[in-house]
């Protein structure tokens, strides 16, 4: 393929303050592609990531009911190919008719996606891409469809599991998948029986190693617990102040700190005072990246004690902490233990067990060289499974096998999408 390819990438919105995964992959690919955003709903966050600033200049986010814009794609796509458009229209009705939720948010998205594609015949577009198996990813295939330019998209988490509606046919007309643990991929892959295997792959969240890197160290006294996550209740910030309380009731001495913001913080800050640990637990609120690294390499021990009826991927905190080497202790949910495997990357407690969660910490906090043992080879597996680089390289491998293919269907009569 000549030339610099040019993506576009669809989202939910952008940015999005706790999805710095996304943004990294996205910063990451700009170097290497001419890469353009549409954000299917307007964003919100009063924080945004210095990361994403540079990216805003390519960020296509119309208003779907106010925009001219938008409704001047209707007009010349339906003057230009009506048939295609009716199709198109009519295979999402037919496709969501299932799940009501589905069939009127992707009715809702339906003039963003006729939008894109409009916008992606007019500036040269070579691939377009879903950043989440739901609304994103039905954007793209009503774009691609409408144009002949291959798709992809990435499924995550819940965007894969809540509701699999239309997903089997969005995994048999991709010209690839991605996801981000081997679980995923397999789930993926029963979706669609019969697809050859090497259109579902796993591309790890990747991070740029160095930039959180730190050497190995003693634990510090008071010991050094860090938590980061959004304050919703599934993320378990109730069972880590238990446990916090267990262990100044033995005696260890700690400071934990709390980074992250959500409809928890009122709550959380009610315990924190009704139990006395105001000199002990701090609550940073919402911190940009810049800002967080820096609690990483200060800390000697992770916890993130997540509730596993909303967890099932591998929180990208847990890969963030292990590259700072810092040991970690977590529960078993989803894919964790990718990542996270017990008495060997880190250490795992049941997610309803603050006692359990006291004990682990207090004794990685008395054995040291265990806690750097476990540390340390978490931080060899992030470092060999989960880099940033080889995560895009992966991206752009498959969006130029997708490419070459369009380009041999055209030149050989196929039929184009």
């Amino acid at each position: 393929m000549s030339g610099r390819p040019k993506v576009v990438v669809v989202l939910s919105k952008f940015p999005v303050y706790d999805e710095v995964f996304l943004l990294r992959e996205l910063v990451a690919l700009a170097r290497h592609v001419e890469l353009y955003l549409l954000s299917l709903r307007p964003p919100g966050d009063s924080i945004v990531h210095d990361e994403a600033v540079p990216l805003l200049e390519r960020l296509l986010a119309p208003h779907f009911l106010l925009s001219l814009r938008v409704w001047a794609a209707q007009v010349r796509t339906l003057r230009r190919r009506p048939i295609a458009y009716l199709r198109a229209f009519v295979r999402t009705v037919l496709g969501n008719l299932r799940s009501p939720r589905f069939l009127a948010g992707n009715l809702a998205f339906f003039p963003k996606a006729v939008y894109l594609a409009d916008w992606a015949v007019r500036h040269g577009v070579t691939h377009i891409h879903g950043g989440w198996a739901t609304y994103p990813a039905s954007a793209a295939m009503v774009a691609s469809e409408l144009t002949g330019i291959p798709f992809s998209f990435a499924g995550h988490a819940h965007d894969i599991y809540l509701d699999t509606t239309l997903l089997a046919e969005k995994i048999r007309r991709a010209a690839f998948v991605t996801t981000c643990t081997e679980a995923n991929r397999s789930f993926l892959l029963a979706l669609a029986p019969g697809l050859r295997e090497d259109r579902v792959a796993v591309l790890r969240h990747g991070i740029a190693l160095e930039e959180f890197v730190a050497p190995s160290r003693a634990a510090t006294v008071p010991l050094e617990i860090l938590s980061v996550g959004t304050l919703f209740p599934h993320k378990g910030h109730r069972q880590l102040v238990k446990a916090l309380l267990l262990l100044r009731e033995r005696g260890q001495p700690f400071r934990c700190t709390i980074v992250g913001g959500g409809p928890l913080r009122p709550e959380l800050d009610a315990l924190v005072r009704r139990h006395g640990l105001q000199g002990e637990v701090v609550l940073t609120g919402p911190l940009k990246q810049r800002q967080l690294v820096p609690h990483y390499r200060r800390a000697s021990v992770f916890v993130l004690l997540a509730q596993p009826e909303w967890h099932w991927g591998v929180p990208n905190v847990l890969v963030e902490a292990l590259a700072a080497r810092v040991a970690v202790v977590t529960t078993r949910f989803g894919s964790v233990e990718e990542l996270v495997r017990d008495g060997e990357t880190g250490l795992l407690v049941p997610a309803k067990a603050p006692l359990a969660a006291a004990e682990a910490i207090r004794c990685l906090a008395n054995d040291d060289a265990r806690r750097r043992r476990l540390a340390e080879a978490g931080h060899r597996l992030v470092a060999e499974q989960f880099e940033l680089a080889g995560t895009v390289r992966g991206y752009l491998e498959r969006i130029e096998r997708a490419s070459e293919g369009r380009h041999l269907a055209v030149a050989t009569g196929a039929a184009v999408p």
